[in-house]
């Protein structure tokens, strides 16, 4: 089996260097170009999809290379062709030689912040292959699964899983289609596959904003200190990873500085590229997660209005360059708008209710409070320095305005039931936690800025106190330094621990997959009959995860609450499956989809749940043949009868005996 190691270090190269690749051939600036990698392989995901939706090809780690380099070449022969026809002195491929000091600095920053998220992250899987036993995560897993056992990057080809039956089904599948790389190349379980993504957020955000802060002018230690303090909030990644887990929303958010920092270049050089490149991570912010892109559109109000107030003269130069921006975005990621907008007239609808009042919920968020045992008070602190210094940190008024809007609409979901507040909150599915975890791309960089502002401030008192002490021995930067440490030191290693025993019990409490389950599954995944055909099974107790784990096919492959199937037959399957022997609908049904197993467990998703009707009172069926049962496990062998018994007969068994 291929070792934790690889599939870590092959998830961070698939990651990076397609995106690298492709801001190379852009002509980007170096520091740009690596902060942009992980949004532009992502834009690079999304312009496959959209060219699967139109041409049919087979999606692998061959293809994906074979088409960045097709990608590259055509916009480097496009590039230089152009500059033949208008010279220019600038040069085709930016080169910055040996980085500064402050670039090691901010790189060294970038690595610590992600390097802790991600030992937090792995002790709290225990193992690397460990499953989180929460909602969301069933359908990621079979997602990457599906993607890599068919190769096929439609985003309309995940209607496979839990939408069969219907034709408006559209979920983004850009996330998946990168694990779905990752397997193929390294053959690790989907769980290993998906935890190492996972292990990627922090490092992305904490990319992202270090060298977006960088561009627009941020000090050296504000862009250093906020990917280190990043990898300490609770509300992001933690929450979002180990509730639901919300993978692909919590990847998007993480891409937003790499989508803004693309932005800002687009609208400051206005080429063509950097339009390109600009336009490119917005589709990837769609193919990742809708919600996602949304949440950055609120930001680019306060960045155009912060631009525009001092030089307005620009407004009409800008909107010209976000047109193009616009049109690039839809053109590389067209099935993901057209689903976007599908779903957002006729998708499904969430209403959370209200949990606090509005001053609990402000006091929340402000001091990392939400959902927790005890506020996380130094990071607090310094957040609250760099709320009462903001007027010294112009250079991210708009991004901090980004993050207060966030702020708001943690507080109106979580304090305020009313329509306006779920229509406003829809496409989060009016989830506070998730508008926890928007807020910390501001609150981050915020107290980075508390920090600094402290630093100098200690600076100002010695250099008061001890004139006669070199200077230099009291440099901010080094005192910003040895207040970052003691913050650690004091934080229990930015509450390292208190992530850690957070998020393990969704990796490795008891709940709707068990060993027991696991290996029944191996034992029907051994049958010669049961990898071509269908199982049918309850879409809560566990069951779903037969795809991702031995590529068998359930017919319900995500988790369904009760009467939300989608399709007529779906439906009838679950409430009425144990009429097989009577019910002619049932058995044509059976038929049709060539159902040949039935997998019946005991765990559920939630405790609350019980068993869908239609799996009840299987052992009175005459159609189908106990072939295994192990304790809270048991799995059928359908055996059609010749002929359909009197009509209604088994429906009129008794649904208590559960097997």
């Amino acid at each position: 089996m291929t070792s934790d190691v690889a599939v870590i270090l092959t998830t961070l190269l698939l990651l990076l260097l397609p995106g690298l690749a492709v801001a190379g051939s852009l002509g980007l600036r170096p520091a740009t170009a690596l902060g942009a990698a992980p949004v532009l392989t992502f834009g690079l995901i999304a312009t496959a999809a959209t060219v699967a939706t139109f041409v049919s090809f087979p999606w692998n780690p061959a293809t994906f290379l074979l088409g960045t380099a097709l990608v590259c070449a055509v916009i480097v022969a496009v590039r230089l062709a152009w500059r033949r026809r208008r010279p220019t002195d600038v040069p085709a491929f930016p080169y910055r030689g040996r980085p500064a000091r402050n670039d090691w600095v901010i790189a060294a920053g970038v690595v610590v912040g992600w390097a802790t998220s991600a030992i937090v992250l792995l002790r709290a899987f225990g193992r690397l292959d460990n499953v989180n036993q929460d909602w969301d995560y069933v359908f990621h897993s079979n997602a990457v699964r599906l993607i890599a056992d068919t190769s096929d990057v439609d985003p309309a080809a995940l209607r496979a899983i839990n939408d069969w039956e219907v034709q408006s089904s559209f979920y983004p599948n850009a996330f998946s289609a990168l694990g779905a790389l990752v397997r193929d190349v390294t053959g690790a379980p989907v769980f290993a596959v998906l935890n190492a993504q996972t292990m990627m957020i922090a490092g992305i955000a904490g990319l992202g904003l270090a060298i977006l802060l960088r561009a627009i002018g941020a000090p050296t230690v504000v862009s250093a200190a906020t990917p280190v303090l990043l990898a300490g909030f609770t509300s992001f990644p933690y929450d979002v990873i180990w509730r639901g887990p919300v993978l692909p929303f919590a990847t998007g958010i993480a891409l937003i500085p790499a989508f803004f920092l693309l932005l800002r270049e687009a609208l400051t050089d206005r080429r063509p590229t950097t339009a390109l490149a600009a336009g490119a991570a917005a589709a990837a912010l769609l193919a990742v997660q809708t919600a996602t892109a949304l949440s950055a559109a609120l930001v680019v109000v306060p960045f155009l209005v912060q631009r525009w107030v001092p030089r307005g003269r620009t407004v009409v130069r800008d909107l010209v360059s976000l047109v193009s921006v616009g049109v690039s975005a839809v053109v590389l990621g067209l099935p993901f708008v057209s689903g976007a907008l599908g779903v957002s007239s006729s998708g499904a609808r969430v209403d959370w209710p209200a949990v606090e009042g509005v001053g609990q919920a402000i006091g929340d968020i402000l001091t990392l409070n939400h959902g927790a045992a005890s506020p996380q008070y130094w990071l607090a602190g310094l957040l609250g320095v760099g709320l009462l210094a903001l007027p010294q940190a112009r250079y991210m008024w708009w991004w901090i305005a980004g993050g207060a809007i966030a702020v708001t609409l943690f507080v109106i979901s979580a304090a305020f039931d009313s329509t306006v507040v779920e229509d406003l909150t829809s496409p989060w599915w009016n989830d506070r936690w998730r508008f926890a975890a928007l807020a910390v791309l501001a609150l981050a960089p915020l107290a980075a800025s508390g920090l600094l502002v402290i630093a100098r401030g200690a600076d100002r008192a010695l250099s008061s106190a001890l004139p006669r002490v070199r200077r230099a021995a009291m440099r901010p930067s080094l005192l910003a330094l040895v207040l970052l440490v003691a913050v650690v030191l004091l934080s229990n290693g930015l509450y390292t621990r208190a992530n850690e025993v957070r998020t393990a019990p969704a990796y490795q409490g008891p709940g709707q997959l068990s060993a027991v389950e696991v290996e029944a599954m191996r034992w029907l995944a051994d049958q010669p009959d049961a990898e071509d055909g269908w199982v049918m099974n309850d879409p809560n107790d566990g069951s779903p995860y037969m795809q991702a784990l031995f590529g068998l096919t359930p017919a319900f492959a995500h988790i369904l609450p009760p009467g939300m199937a989608a399709g007529r037959t779906q439906r009838m399957l679950l409430e009425h499956f144990h009429c097989l022997d009577s019910s002619p609908e049932i058995r044509d049904a059976v038929e049709e989809l060539d159902i040949r197993y039935v997998f019946v467990a005991r765990g559920y998703v939630r405790a609350d749940m019980t068993r869908t009707p239609g799996l009840t009172g299987l052992l009175q069926v005459d159609s189908l043949e106990r072939v295994y049962q192990r304790p809270g496990v048991t799995i059928f062998r359908v055996a059609l009868t010749d002929e359909p018994t009197e009509q209604d007969r088994e429906c009129e068994l008794s649904r208590n005996d559960n097997p």
